[in-house]
């Protein structure tokens, strides 16, 4: 069985729990190094093992990644 943890708190999901998947990539036609994270509507355990995929246990915890990776991108 495969486990998730929150990307910002590494708490571990467990079975039932509500998370937030998404996919974060390499912003298309952007500048190298530019990121881009798209939020999927549910959850899926199939789309979860992507390897691009990112997971989230809260709407706070999200937001912090997303802060995190945008402000580090500007300071790039």
């Amino acid at each position: 069985m495969m486990e998730f943890f929150c990307e910002t708190c590494r708490t571990r999901k467990r079975v039932g729990e509500n998370w937030i998947l998404g996919f974060a990539s390499e912003a298309s036609g952007a500048q190298p190094g530019d990121r881009e994270i798209s939020i999927l509507p549910s959850w899926a355990d199939a789309h979860a093992v992507h390897p691009s995929a990112v997971h989230f246990c809260s709407e706070r915890c999200k937001e912090k990644y997303m802060t995190w990776l945008f402000s580090y991108q500007i300071a790039s």
